[in-house]
């Protein structure tokens, strides 16, 4: 089977830090693995360190730079959202 290109990776988590993106190539990952993995990140199972542990240590890789991507592309990119968030979580800290 083939490994994935930057196409496949874009198109699996929409544009994103060239770093990840290259780190993702380098893991020689087919598209299949891409898929499961991508489908690890994003689902409950990614709260689970003992389905995390028993995945090949390829696998680990690609959820952790796919958890990450999409962490960043769901975290907002405008900065006065990201303060606003960091303020309201400044004030919960400090009311506990």
């Amino acid at each position: 089977m083939s490994e994935i290109s930057a196409g496949d990776v874009v198109a699996a988590i929409g544009q994103s830090d060239e770093l990840i993106i290259q780190e993702t190539l380098r893991t020689k990952a087919t598209p299949l693995e891409l898929r499961r993995a991508l489908a690890f990140a994003k689902g409950p199972a990614n709260a689970s360190p003992v389905a995390y542990q028993a995945l090949p240590a390829r696998m680990q890789r690609l959820v952790d730079l796919l958890t990450v991507a999409l962490e960043g592309s769901a975290g907002g990119v405008e900065p006065a959202r990201q303060g606003k968030t960091s303020s309201r979580r400044e004030g919960a800290d400090r009311a506990a």
